[in-house]
């Protein structure tokens, strides 16, 4: 019987602090608290050509080589020096409030620059009428770009309120560079076509038990303060939760002022109908990211969230299949015009090109949007990115459609460098793999996992030594043992149905252990060294 290489990640734990830069909206602005507290007068922004701009809006939304734009974007320049109103509590701390009106808007939101919290200091966004807040955002959001975009505010008439302790007096800086007038739904619900159906409608007893896990790797992706694209949390060979998102290249701005929705899922299932959706209450925002790689040719952009993304989010990492196989059938998970979280499946193989080309989905549909969403293989796996096409849907009945994915195969090592490829960024190991399991790796059913748990590794946690029991595998396979940064530090062959590997004077870190007989899968375990 021939098997499948696998590869086991050993991971020995150790105690560190990383700050959480997510945005929890569980405190409240300080001036809530206050009583006969004074007013602060709006200052009004200026009325702009909102039928030219729907007029471009109609051509556009059918090309999905555009970002969906929600808004329209005034470039001011308001910092706490310059504008804003300042009181003195009776302890010392200090309350700064500006506050804008946009006749019209359905939302703002803010790109600040030249942007640093102090420790104990807080940023809140709010509507007048109290019913939509944003915060706080802490010293947890500052970062090398001082730039910050915050995630969007319901209404026309919004508050920035900054609280500063009197110990940090005048050491907090940020200036508002641009205010968007959200002219239409973004990041709001209901804003997509109608033959959309949510990521929780059936597509398929194959499918959905991958799109039900899967749906926790998407994000909604708020760029250059005014568009909306869709991507996805993926995977590297090092398993170590790094916040990678990979998304379209024509959704590229300056990533450090973009923000992120994770779980954005609706609490009512619509199936491609005209009933509105209701949100859920659990889904999380983070900002910052910083480029990694992009390529205009296959239309990626891999970028580097700036935080960690809390445990408790329960977010998955997908992974990815850089082989040139074609999937019998694919599916993809997106944010339609930055609609709640919807699906679209494919039961023909897709088309092989320079891209991959879905000729119309046969469940689902995509818009502007949806660009940079992740197509998935019959396994589960991400194997592009969408780009572009055309598309078109007519009350609750889809029309046509022509989709082409960026190919993950393409835009694996064939930009030259790292600045233009992937491979450097999601192999940081070099372990050579075609295939990665998504992380936290789950039993999906695939042929992949069951041979990965043919090949056992014990004790877990263990001081020095793990067993290596082939069990029903056959004996006599190589192995090689690599550091994290791939440097080869043994190599052998395992002639016995129980084996030891013993790190005894290993420093703590990742340590791959390579079993070859075939493909690579990918398995991970933890080491606790004591």
């Amino acid at each position: 019987m021939k098997f499948n290489s696998i590869l086991i990640i050993v991971t020995f734990f150790s105690t560190f602090i990383h700050f959480q830069s997510q945005v929890t909206n569980q405190d409240k602005p300080k001036s809530w608290e206050l009583q006969n507290i004074q007013q602060v007068s709006p200052i009004s922004l200026p009325i702009f050509d909102l039928k030219s701009i729907q007029n471009e809006d109609k051509i556009n939304d059918r090309n999905l080589e555009i970002p969906y734009r929600f808004g329209y974007k005034f470039d001011v320049n308001y910092s706490l020096q310059n504008s804003g109103t300042w009181e003195t509590l009776d302890n010392g701390d200090r309350i700064w409030r500006i506050r804008f009106l946009s006749e019209g808007a359905k939302s703002m939101n803010f790109i600040l620059e030249d942007f640093f919290i102090p420790i104990g200091a807080k940023l809140f966004l709010y509507s007048n009428d109290r019913t939509d807040l944003l915060g706080a955002y802490t010293f947890t959001q500052n970062n090398k770009n001082k730039s910050l975009g915050t995630w969007i505010v319901k209404g026309e008439d919004i508050t920035l309120e900054y609280l500063e302790p009197v110990s940090q007096n005048g050491k907090g800086s940020f200036t508002i560079r641009k205010i968007t007038h959200g002219y239409r739904s973004g990041g709001n619900l209901n804003a997509s076509s109608d033959c959309n159906i949510d990521v929780n409608c059936p597509i398929g007893s194959d499918a959905d038990p991958l799109k039900n896990v899967l749906k926790k790797s998407i994000g909604l992706v708020l760029v250059d303060g005014a568009a909306m694209c869709s991507g996805a949390l993926i995977n590297n060979t090092a398993n170590d939760r790094k916040p990678y998102f990979l998304t379209a290249n024509h959704c590229y701005s300056d990533p450090s002022t973009w923000a992120f929705r994770f779980n954005w899922i609706s609490t009512n299932t619509v199936c491609g109908t005209t009933e509105d959706n209701v949100s859920n209450t659990d889904y999380h925002t983070i900002s910052g990211a910083t480029l990694k790689a992009r390529k205009e040719t296959t239309d990626f952009c891999l970028v580097e969230i700036d935080s960690e993304i809390p445990q408790e989010w329960g977010t998955v990492w997908s992974g990815w299949e850089r082989t040139t196989n074609i999937s019998p059938w694919v599916f993809g998970i997106h944010h339609p015009a930055g609609d709640i979280m919807k699906v679209s499946r494919d039961g023909e193989p897709v088309l092989e090109g320079n891209m991959w080309t879905v000729n119309n989905w046969e469940i689902g549909y995509a818009e502007n949007g949806s660009s940079g969403s992740p197509l998935y293989s019959s396994k589960g796996k991400i194997i592009g990115q969408l780009c572009c096409g055309n598309t078109f849907c007519n009350g609750t009945t889809y029309q046509s459609g022509v989709y082409r994915y960026g190919r993950f195969d393409v835009s694996w090592d064939r930009g030259g460098t790292s600045d233009t490829q992937l491979k450097d960024w999601l192999d940081p190991i070099n372990s050579g793999v075609m295939v990665l399991d998504n992380y936290p790796a789950l039993d999906l059913g695939t042929s992949e996992n069951i041979l990965a748990d043919q090949i056992k590794v014990y004790p877990n946690p263990s001081k020095d030594i793990f067993i290596i029991d082939l069990q029903s595998a056959k004996s006599d396979l190589k192995y090689e043992l690599f550091s994290s940064n791939g440097s080869l530090i043994i190599k052998g062959k395992f002639y016995n149905k129980i084996n030891k590997i013993d790190l005894s004077g290993k420093p703590n870190g990742i340590y791959l252990l390579k079993v070859m007989d075939g493909k690579t899968i990918v398995k991970t375990l933890k080491l606790l060294k004591q």
